[in-house]
């Protein structure tokens, strides 16, 4: 298929930079909803982790549990006996595992009707509160200024 002016790759091109263009034009923009999609990933992560808690602490139950090896920052797995006397280790972790060591031994608080929703006892989400305020605080003290940048260099009279 052959364009109007007969020549197909100076038609791409030309459709390419005007493309670019419009893209470059639209980078504050970009900026800025990179910026909303982390706050709102984070607040429904922080949502979420109330969630939990509420379930938690509407069936709880406490029990000694058993920090496995592996163990993380990020995500502790631990293994204890639930109220029925089964033996749990639930998957996905454990929430709020931060300061735990392999093999040791704490108290856990678990929902009754699903043993694998587990907490350390006595960490809730309000905990997190602080952690998700400043990595925000973070994302907006680099989106912000540079929105504002990026708006004024392209709003700007050449």
């Amino acid at each position: 298929m052959t364009s109007p002016t007969g020549d197909v790759l100076t038609e791409t091109r030309a459709a390419a930079g005007r493309l670019l263009a419009r893209v470059r034009y639209r980078i504050p923009e970009i900026v800025l909803g990179v910026g909303v999609t982390i706050t709102l990933l984070a607040v429904t992560a922080l949502g979420g982790a109330f969630l939990t808690d509420a379930r938690i602490s509407a069936n709880r139950a406490t029990t000694a549990a058993t920090v496995l090896d592996g163990s993380g920052y990020w995500r502790s797995v631990v293994r204890f006996v639930d109220e029925q006397g089964r033996l749990q280790t639930p998957g996905a972790g454990i929430a709020y595992p931060p300061g735990l060591s392999d093999r040791s031994n704490i108290y856990v608080e678990y929902d009754l009707t699903e043993p694998s929703r587990v907490r350390v006892a006595g960490r809730s989400a309000v905990d997190g509160i602080l952690p998700v305020a400043g990595g925000l605080a973070v994302v907006w003290l680099v989106v912000g200024p540079t929105f504002v940048a990026l708006r004024r260099r392209r709003d700007q009279p050449s």
